[in-house]
């Protein structure tokens, strides 16, 4: 590889000038310039990005550790990311950790791979990243997880300690808001198809629900409260549950839009019609709850705001120390489509 000291040489320049002209940071007439840059390109010249982040003590690169890139959230939070870092002038260097397949839907316990993520973290931190962007695969806590680091760390789509920055979005008003629609049309016996009792979004979507329940009054029977898996077999499998009840319910909330589709099937199978008999929410904005019949109502998760959001907050802690972290809790989107019968 080239060196600077030969480009200055082919432009009978000194390798200060060189360097000046690359980082702009002297006047420099257009005639010098132009040399160095005829003198780059004959020299093929690729500066070492190393060497510079040394001296400079920064090397404009940010670490994005994602759980991995095909889960549900990733891929839009990270379009995010990128998008938003580009006119910064940082950089992305991305690490995938290839967790799905290991933690499917058991997402709680990413605690058994906690060697794992560290392991990745000091890839980035080897690679001379000024800070680290954790992109999660679901909304959870993940406290305790990570080594101590001398970097700002964002968690995107989960959560750290109170002391950590954090960018995700609201369970608690979202559940509440989609309970609401089904109240404004008209339903008071509402049942929940929830994921893993366990888990952070099973209890926070559960809390809205029952919030904006108790304020209009209705009541939530332990009946009309079952759990799934996040999986389209137990949104099929719980649905026979409901259609067991002598009162059943005239509404379903499920957790997720896999659950929900798996209910409409199996409402559907077993001779009733959606809505008209059952009406059906879900929760993700999955691509598959538009083509489903009736295609389903659900909520739209702010994937790509997420990574916009995290993006903006670690640049923001790297020019203003971290001191400047905070946590930020973004609104869903109600999509409204045809799976919800009005009753009034």
């Amino acid at each position: 590889m080239a060196t600077i000291k030969e480009v200055a040489q082919i432009a009978q320049v000194s390798t200060a000038t060189v360097s000046h002209v690359m980082n702009n940071t002297k006047n420099i007439s257009e005639e010098t310039k132009k040399r160095v840059y005829a003198a780059i390109q004959k020299a093929n010249y690729i500066p070492n990005a190393v060497a510079k982040s040394l001296r400079s003590g920064s090397s404009k690169t940010i670490g994005v550790l994602v759980e991995d890139i095909r889960g549900l959230p990733v891929a839009g939070i990270v379009n995010g990311i990128s998008e938003t870092l580009e006119p910064t002038g940082y950089s992305m260097l991305l690490y995938d950790l290839h967790l799905l397949d290991k933690l499917y839907n058991q997402y709680e316990q990413i605690g058994a791979y906690r060697e794992k993520i560290n392991r990745g973290i000091a890839v980035l931190l080897q690679s001379h990243v000024d800070g680290i962007i954790y992109v999660g695969m679901h909304d959870r806590h993940l406290d305790g997880l990570f080594d101590p680091i001398q970097r700002p760390l964002v968690f995107a789509y989960s959560h750290g300690s109170t002391k950590e920055a954090f960018v995700t979005y609201s369970n608690l008003d979202s559940a509440a808001q989609l309970t609401e629609y089904l109240i404004e049309n008209g339903h008071t016996r509402i049942a929940v198809l929830a994921g893993h009792p366990h888990s952070y979004p099973t209890q926070m979507r559960l809390k809205g629900f029952r919030q904006a329940m108790e304020a209009h009054q209705l009541p939530c029977p332990p009946e009309y409260l079952r759990y799934g898996d996040w999986s389209y077999e137990s949104g099929e499998k719980e649905a026979a549950g409901f259609l067991s009840l002598n009162e059943r319910p005239t509404a379903v909330f499920a957790m997720n839009d896999l659950m929900a589709i798996g209910c409409v099937h199996a409402l559907q199978d077993a001779g009733l019609r959606v809505p008209e008999d059952i009406s059906i929410v879900g929760f993700d904005n999955r691509e598959c709850s538009c083509y489903v019949r009736p295609p389903l109502t659900t909520a739209d998760l702010p994937t790509k705001e997420i990574g916009v959001q995290a993006a903006g907050m670690i640049v923001a802690m790297l020019q203003a120390g971290q001191d400047n972290a905070k946590e930020i809790l973004l609104p869903c989107k109600l999509i409204y489509r045809q799976s919800v019968a009005d009753l009034r």
